[in-house]
């Protein structure tokens, strides 16, 4: 009998202890972004984002750059909705007004994601670092141009929605100096539009 009542209070812990865990946050990037001005001139542009196998997951990852920079974290409660890949491509379908299939296309811009996480300075400060490179393809895929793009966004807290909306912020202007470095590559565009 003795053993039955231990059993049955272990089991009304474990269930009580999964109640009281918090809910689990997801995020994505919001409603969609504008088109900027300047995307109307790439209809026939595909876009292409690779990313390392370490970023397909939905974790919202973060970095201790004062204690151990080299170690990549999450945070527990909290996850993106896709991979950070796929979720930085279609903002920048958006903004750019380019499509997702290069078989009917002129060119092919490739970005290959190199960093998309939070990097926190100490306990209190972070930022949001997006950096990728990025390449520029005419119709036969011959090299046309290509850049790296830094970006970093304060944080407004320290925690996982302000990474979050530092991210978001930082893809967002990932999309702006994309699109600035695209109208600057006027040779290679010409046979893009």
């Amino acid at each position: 009998m003795n053993r039955i009542l231990i059993l049955l209070l272990l089991l009304g812990g474990c269930a009580t202890g999964a109640r009281n865990k918090p809910p689990l946050t997801v995020y994505d990037f919001g409603l969609p972004a504008a088109r900027l001005p300047a995307g109307e001139n790439w209809p026939r542009l595909a876009l292409d984002v690779k990313s390392p196998s370490w970023f397909d997951s939905l974790n919202i990852d973060y970095r201790l750059a004062y204690d151990d920079p080299l170690k990549q974290r999450e945070y527990a409660d909290s996850r993106w909705a896709g991979a950070p890949g796929v979720l930085l491509a279609q903002r920048l379908r958006q903004q750019l007004g380019t499509v997702n299939d290069s078989g009917s296309t002129a060119c092919l811009l490739r970005v290959e994601l190199q960093e998309f996480s939070q990097i926190f300075a100490s306990p209190q400060q972070s930022h949001a670092l997006v950096q990728g490179s990025v390449q520029l393809f005419d119709a036969k895929r011959r090299l046309l141009a290509e850049r790296q793009l830094v970006i970093e966004k304060p944080a407004p807290g320290a925690d996982a929605a302000s990474g979050v909306k530092a991210l978001v912020a930082a893809s967002d202007d990932f999309g702006v100096e994309l699109a600035t470095w695209l109208a600057g590559v006027d040779k290679g565009l010409k046979t893009c539009r």
